[in-house]
Order: structure tokens, then sequence, then C-alpha cells
């Protein structure tokens, strides 16, 4: 009976897995469809203007990531292996950025360096450098997304065990080299797993690359759509944006592979390296300027920009936007972690290379650009009509849709953490007892990964209230949110009016950039306090 019981379990998990992923990946596949027309030519892309598209997306990909990669990498180990004043308040405050959705970032920085900014008045409007271009579009992108880095290489240097460099350091290696070459090299799958997501979120960028006036792939697609109406171009661009996506995933997995672990017996402390009052002052200056540029300057010239009294119209709006956004945020966010809960059930239940696979394929949106996701549910709604004659429900229900099926992962990812802390022999003891499968889910599972499942809800929710070019394309006529709202202010050069939801999505990423902080730094202090056999210290010393 209990075999029978597993069987079925298992049937029904894969079902279940199955259904979502069609779910999830149906406008993917309805935009590759699509993309190549009837006649299978792919006009646009291959067109000069596709092409500069392309290179253009690959070029800001190389700038950006490339400074982002130096960037997170030199800040991780030097308050991950250093020891110099002020290293616990930057290490935390070094994650700050993440809180700065990027196109916000780029709109307090084309007022800073505006002809009427505050750096024109000090050095003078024919000295400004050129901001609104790729290299300040890099730049930009780079204080964004540096933290991608600076959180995979600290937790992973954090877990690194001091035994790896006593063993060097017995082989002859100086305490400096003993250090860098054995915990770098070890941590080198979480500095190219790091910059695969840092480069997933510069390819997939709209806002920075539109407001600098750069011809990226996102900025074609929304251009060929919105501004064409030429959903069959948009398509075409859009493939390539998601084949540029699937690249960096498949490094980001391929990143995983080298990951390797201690041996529990090997576990002991391992000393910073105490630096010199110059090198420490250096490394303080290194640490500081990515927290100031990437957040002080713009949220302080955001906070500038406030005005005591605002007009009534904009107080209005504000109000509206806030309203449309918390309640899309509250509706994706609760039916992406249904859908979630349901995904992380079946994939308890089946097992097998199959379910795997499948299990990828209903996952991937996250790692689909938001302008992607959007054609593919125009693509998807398009062949449903040609195929049943009537077009899918549009409004709000499209743009929900697309919001759920990009942030599934997310919740999945939240709902299978929170499922993982319960064993499979815990269940099988409750209906043992007697207990039927709600009173268990209610009573064993809904307590201990409660925690889980609403930080997962949140993470959606703040996903989808700062999600930009996604909304653009598919929101009805007339519907603001915090995103939209703020993209129409500051495109029209209007920051101030753009300043209070632009704040208001700031204070709404600190929650996950403070915490992710603090897990990584919580990883440092569990392999601090971790026993380990009595042995000699890797001594600290001075670099002079």
């Amino acid at each position: 009976m209990s075999n029978k019981r597993t069987k079925r379990n298992a049937w029904r998990g894969a079902a279940a897995i199955i259904l979502i992923a069609v779910f999830a990946a149906a406008p993917i596949v309805a935009m590759l469809a699509g993309a190549g027309g009837s006649d299978g030519a792919l006009s646009l892309l291959t067109s000069r203007l596709g092409l500069n598209y392309v290179s253009t997306t690959l070029l800001l990909c190389a700038a950006a990531g490339a400074s982002a990669g130096i960037v997170g990498a030199v800040t991780a180990m030097l308050v991950s292996l250093t020891e110099f004043p002020g290293r616990r308040m930057l290490s935390v405050g070094l994650a700050l950025p993440f809180a700065i959705p990027a196109y916000v970032a780029a709109y307090a920085y084309g007022d800073l360096f505006g002809p009427f900014g505050p750096v024109a008045a000090i050095i003078g409007a024919e000295a400004l450098p050129e901001i609104r271009s790729l290299p300040g579009a890099a730049f930009v992108l780079m204080l964004t997304t540096y933290p991608y880095v600076y959180l995979a290489m600290r937790a992973s240097l954090a877990e690194r065990s001091g035994a790896m460099v006593e063993a060097a350091r017995s082989l002859g290696a100086n305490p400096f080299r003993a250090t860098l070459g054995v915990l770098l090299t070890a941590s080198r799958p979480a500095f190219f797993g790091g910059l695969a997501l840092a480069l997933m979120e510069i390819a997939a960028d709209y806002g920075v690359a539109d407001f600098f006036g750069v011809p990226t792939l996102s900025v074609g697609i929304f251009r060929t759509w919105y501004g064409l109406g030429d959903l069959q171009g948009a398509m075409q661009l859009a493939a390539a944006l998601f084949l540029v996506a699937l690249m960096l995933v498949l490094m980001e997995s391929a990143s995983r592979k080298g990951r390797a672990s201690n041996d529990v017996r090997a576990q002991r402390k391992a000393r910073r390296l105490s630096l010199s009052p110059v090198h420490g002052f250096l490394a303080f200056v290194a640490c500081i300027l990515p927290i100031f540029f990437g957040f002080v300057a713009p949220a302080g010239l955001l906070l500038s920009t406030l005005q005591p009294e605002m007009n009534a119209i904009v107080m209005r709006n504000l109000a509206a936007a806030g309203l449309n956004t918390a309640a899309i945020a509250a509706a994706g966010a609760g039916a992406a972690l249904f859908l979630a809960l349901i995904l992380a059930y079946g994939a308890r239940a089946a097992h097998g290379r199959i379910a795997k696979l499948v299990l990828r394929a209903a996952t991937l949106g996250y790692a689909v650009p938001g302008a992607v996701m959007a054609i593919g549910v125009l693509a998807l709604s398009a062949s449903f009509a040609r195929l049943s004659g009537h077009a899918l429900a549009g409004g709000v229900l499209i743009l929900l849709y697309a919001y759920v099926a990009r942030f599934l992962t997310a919740g999945y990812n939240a709902a299978a953490a929170g499922l993982a802390q319960i064993s499979p022999q815990m269940d099988g003891a409750a209906r043992t007892l007697g207990a039927a499968p709600k009173r268990v889910i209610r009573e064993l599972h809904w307590p201990m990964a409660r925690l889980s499942l609403l930080a997962g809800a949140a993470i959606v929710a703040i996903d989808i209230a700062k999600e930009l070019p996604a909304t653009l394309i598919l929101r009805p006529f007339n519907f603001e949110t915090l995103s939209t709202q703020i993209y129409r202010l500051a495109s029209d050069e209007r920051l101030a009016d753009a300043a209070p939801a632009a704040l208001i999505l700031i204070a709404l990423g600190l929650l996950p950039s403070i915490a992710l902080s603090l897990i990584a730094d919580s990883g440092h202090k569990k392999t601090r306090r971790s026993k380990a056999p009595a042995g000699p210290e890797l001594e600290s010393f001075s670099v002079s």
C-alpha cells in the first residue's frame, strides 16, 4: 500500500511540474516559434540596425561586467581577508547599492551631471563628462550590479577553512601568497557565478540604456513594438536577447560545478591579514567609494530634491501608483507562491532526470529579461487568437501572467528551502499516526516553512514593484505603477516629482539588501565559531 501511494504521489508530482512548466515556458516558446515568421526570415535581426543592437548589448555587458567583477571581487577580498578600521560597517554597506533600481540611479546621475546640476556648478558646464553615453551607462550598471559578485565572493571566502592556508604555509608560501593564492583559487566558481548574475541584469536592463541613449536589445524591443507596432521584429530581437540570457544561465550553472566544500575535520579559523595604517586607509577608501557612488550619491540627490509641499496632482498620482503597485505586487506574489508551493511539493514527490529537466524549464523565467517575457506573452496571445479566434484576456491579467511566469523561480527557491527543512520521514510518521494530508500541511509544514515562504513572497513582491520593461509593454492604458511613474516623470526631466516614488522603491529594496549582507556575514561568524582540532593558527602580519 505504501509503495502504491508513493508511486501515485510521484505521478501527481510529475504532472504538477509539467503543467506549471508549460504555464511558465509557453511565452518563451511562442516567442521563439514566431521569431522567424512564416518564411523563417530574420530580417530585422540581420539588418544593420539589428546587428547594432546586438553589438551594443555585448559591448555594454563587457564594459559593465568587467568593472562590476573587479569592484565586487576586490571589495569582497578586502572585507573578508584583511583587517582595517571600519571593515564591519563597510561589509554591510557594500550591499546597499542593491537597493537602488538601476534606472533610478541613472535618473539621479543624469541630474547630477546635467548642465544645471551640482557638478556643473562646481566644475563648469564645459568640463562636464558626457554621462548619457555607453561609458556612462556602464558606470551606473557597474554600481548597481557589483553586489552580485561581492556577495557571492564574500560568502565563499567566509566558508573557506584556515587549514587550507596552513597547508600552503607548510609548503613554504608566505602568508600573503598563501591567503590570496589558495582562497581565491577556491572561490573562483563563486566569482563567475556572481558575474553571470550581474551580466544577466546588465543584458536585461532597459531603463538605464533608454535614458542614456544606448541602443541595446532591450531598447530595440521596446522601440520596435511600442513605437512601430512590429511584433515580428520585436520577437526577433527578443529571441536574440533570450539567447544571450541563456548563455549566461549556462555559465552560472557551470560555475556551480567547480564549488568544493571543506572537510568538516579541517575547519579552522583563518586569521585576517592585518594591514599597515597606509594600506588600511587605502582599503577603507576602496570600499567606501562604491557605497558612496552606488548608494549615498543617488539616494542623497533624491532626498535633496524632495519638496516640502508637493503638488496635489502629484500626490494624487503617487497615491494611485502606490495602490496599483501594492495590489498587483500582492496578487503576483500570492499567485507565484501558490504555484511555487505546488512545484515544490511536486519536486518533493517526483524524482528522476526527466523531472529535473522539466523543473529547470519551469524555473527558467527568472533569467529571462522582462522585455523578452513581455514580448513572449504578446506572441502567445497572438498565437492563441489565430488558433481560436479569440484573444486572451487582456489588461492587468496579461501583466500579472508575465510577472508570475518571470518571478516564479524566486517563490520556488523559497518554498523549496522551507520544505527542505522537513524530512519526508516526518510526513510518513504523521500519516502513520492517522493525520490527514491537510493536517500535516497545517500543523507540520506551515510552522516550519512559513518564514521561508513569507520571505519568498516579499522578494517576489519587491521584484514586481521594481519591474519596468514588462510593465511598460503590457500595462493597460492609464495604469501606472511606481516604476512606470518614475520612468515617465524622469524622462520629462521632472526628477523632483519622481523622487517620492523612487525613494519608496529604494526603501523596499533596502530590506533584501541588508538581509543578504547579514546572511553572508553570518556565514563568516559560523566558520569562525566552528570547533577544530588543536593546531597552529595563521599568525597575523602587516602588509607594508
